[in-house]
Parts: structure tokens; sequence; C-alpha cells
């Protein structure tokens, strides 16, 4: 059986906890006499203004001693969740398409509520438990993000993979009326889930507002490595026009409300051929992460930039990375851009050969990739946008570095955040 408790990773210097004697290695087995089994139970027990803490040094002697540490807490840095994996199949799981090779962290399904409150990761709620919602309740875990593609449970357990999964309606009508706050998304499969069942999974889904604040209708992801899954066809032009119109029908019926209820991933307006919608169609842009209303933020952020009446000019442009899906509004910020700067940056559209041409969006590039799309051509540096790195910032998706684009390239690599207010910084403070 696996010891109890949670370990402890690190201390602060001079906490309560370093000036008690609780140290890396140990074990903290309890606040106030209840159990604490992860982060999220020592952080909110740890939470009150006086506690007691029972913890096992490393030589395995239990101690416990009353703690009052103030606005600067107990001090003590726990390791991290152990991740709860994910025992679907979806039919859909991008996981399941991913070529061999790539960083094994990569290959990690999460099915975690935990993470979903911490880091905005999704969960289906297909297999939880009446302890996890119990400890959501307690808790107050929210906002957590729901995986839903359809309402209809049958259909559901189909493109899950999971004939046992959970009714989610269900699940989610018992979090709303507890006072936890929702965001959904429904990824789009066509043949399956769209059109007439789209719109009816929508319409089942407007009586849990406001507490299912926003959902996102997202195209599904096809990769080139789906040998053995099942046939799906991805989002055609067709498909997208019918959908965004679809959901601008929905969101009218939903009325007004703090949040817009139903919004298309980006993804939809570049298929469709349409130009995205205004600030306002996004609310606080709460499914950001999920790739809506990205574009927008890049288009107001390039035009506010592009205000300003005194530019200095740089003596050096530079070859700028992107994926496909955004070449156009790339090179017509990068145009701009060089008009007013005095130096050329030009777009390196780069053609997706590491997961297949039918991704195309800049964070799944692998790093070959853009060194195969630079071919022979020295710029005078290379701006590489970090959402093609992990978030340690040092690899891409296929393990190669910065660092070897530079070596094999023999150009110099800039890394900036993916926005034009940084790419300035970037150009002129580099």
């Amino acid at each position: 059986m696996p010891e109890g408790g949670v370990r402890v990773d690190s201390v602060a210097v001079g906490s309560p906890a370093e000036r008690a004697g609780i140290g890396p290695g140990d074990r903290i087995l309890s606040v106030s006499g209840e159990p604490v089994s992860d982060l999220l139970d020592l952080h909110f027990l740890a939470s009150r203004k006086r506690f007691r803490v029972r913890w096992k040094n490393a030589a395995g002697a239990e101690r416990e001693k009353a703690f009052r540490p103030g606005k600067n807490g107990l001090g003590v840095f726990p390791e991290p969740i152990r991740v709860r994996r994910c025992r679907n199949r979806c039919v859909f799981c991008f996981v399941h398409q991913l070529p061999r090779g790539l960083r094994r962290s990569l290959y990690i399904k999460d099915e975690d509520v935990r993470l979903s409150f911490l880091h905005g990761q999704y969960v289906t709620f297909s297999d939880v438990t009446e302890e996890e919602i119990r400890k959501i309740l307690r808790y107050r875990l929210s906002p957590l993000y729901v995986s839903i593609h359809t309402t209809d449970p049958d259909l559901r357990r189909s493109m899950l993979g999971n004939p046992a999964s959970a009714d989610v309606l269900e699940v989610m009508r018992r979090l709303v009326a507890e006072g936890i706050t929702l965001h959904g998304q429904i990824v789009v499969c066509p043949g399956m889930n769209d059109g007439e069942e789209l719109e009816r999974s929508l319409r089942s889904l407007l009586p849990l507002r406001p507490g299912l604040s926003t959902v996102s209708v997202v195209p599904v992801g096809l990769t080139a490595h789906r040998k053995g899954l099942p046939a799906i066809r991805p989002v055609d032009g067709k498909g997208a026009v019918e959908t965004l119109a679809l959901l601008d029908g929905i969101r009218r019926e939903a009325g007004k409300g703090d949040e817009p209820f139903a919004m298309a991933a980006d993804e939809y307006y570049l298929i469709a051929g349409k130009r995205v919608p205004g600030r306002k169609a996004y609310g606080s842009f709460a499914q950001m992460e999920n790739g809506v209303g990205l574009l927008r933020l890049f288009l107001d952020d390039a035009k506010t930039l592009f205000r300003r009446r005194r530019w200095e000019k740089t003596g050096s442009g530079g070859a700028v990375i992107t994926g496909l899906s955004a070449r156009r509004q790339v090179e017509e910020f990068l145009a701009e851009f060089s008009r007013r700067s005095g130096a050329r940056f030009v777009p390196v559209p780069v053609e997706n050969r590491l997961m297949g041409k039918s991704v195309t969006v800049t964070g799944l590039l692998g790093g070959r990739d853009i060194l195969y799309a630079l071919g022979n051509r020295k710029p005078q540096r290379i701006y590489l946008p970090s959402v093609t790195l992990r978030d340690a910032g040092d690899l891409f998706l296929d393990g190669f570095s910065p660092a070897d684009l530079e070596k094999e390239s023999g150009t110099r690599v800039t890394v900036f955040t993916p926005t034009p207010r940084a790419f300035h910084e970037a150009v002129y403070n580099s």
C-alpha cells in the first residue's frame, strides 16, 4: 500500500514549517485531525488562522505541532499531484494520434478534477467518484472545465469509448446547483455530433446557465497517425459556415449574460474564411486556452501597437515562424511592422510533417520541421513563438531544442510570446 499523507518537496527558508523542523522528504499526515491526501487538502486545511499539523519525518518519527502562521502561510511546498489517468478511449483523442518518439509526458492522458481547477484542463466526469464530488463542493473548486461533446448519454459513451461513462448532464446539474461554475467544450466530429445533434446538445445545456458559464465549440483535430482508429472526416468550409450560423442562433436565443454562451474556436472562422467577431463576442475570454478569441486579441493588440506615431528604425530584420492556419494574419502584421521599423521581417509558414498536413496550428510544430521550412535561407535572426516549446521553454514536441535550431541553421534564435507587443519588445530589446 502507498504511504499516507503528502510528501514535502521543499520548505521556505525561515517559514513556520522550517522552524518547526519540517523538511524535504517528510510527510504531512493530517491537519487538525483531518487526513491530507494531496496538495489541495494541505492548501485548504492549512489556510485557517490556526491549526495543528501532524507529520512523519525522514527517520519515521511522527510529530505534531500547533501553527498560527499569519499571512505568509505555513511555507510547505508539497510534491506534485500524482495525476489520475484517463480511462476513456475517445474516438477523437489527440494523444492516440501522436507519432512515436515524442517526449514521454505527451502520451499521458489525465482525467483529474484537481488539474481542471488548478490549470484549466478539461475533464469528462466519465468516472467521477462521490469522493471527488464531495471534495469539489467542500473546497469550492471553481471554475472547472468539462469536456461535454454531446449530452446524449448513449452517443457520448460511444464517442468516449467508455460504456460505463456517467451522465454528464446529471453531474453538471448537481455541481451548478451547489454554486460551482463550469466551462464546457464540445469537440465536433462531423457525422457524429455536429448539425442537429450539436444544436440539440447546446439547447439541453441552456438551462444550466449561468452556472455553465460558457461552451466552446472546437473542430476535431486529426493527425496523419490514425492507423487503427475510427474514421473521422475533418470539418470543411461548408460545415464551418453552418456551425457558425448555428452558434449565432443559439447565442441570440440564450440572450445576454455575463458571458456569451456558445463560442466557436478561432479555427472555425479560418476554415470558413470569415472574419472573427469583435471583443464583445468573447466576454472575459474565459476559453482563450482552448483557442477561442486568441485571434481577436492578436488583431486588437496589433491595432494598438500600430497607433504609435513614432517608431525607431531597427537595423536588422529576420524570419518569423508561424503555422499555416494563421499565415495570412501574420503576413499582414509583419508587412506593416516592417514598414514602420525600417527592417524586413518575413513570415516562414511551416508545414507540419511531424503530425501531418492537416495540423496547421503554430503550437504543434516540431523543431526539425521548422529547420526544414527554413531551407537554405540565412535570415539575420529567427523569431520563434514560445507556444512551439514546452512550458520550460527548452524543447519542441520532437525533442529538438532552440539551441539545436541555432546550431543547424547557423542563425541566432529569439523566443517571444506570440503577441504583437511582445514581438515588438523582442525586436527592439534583443
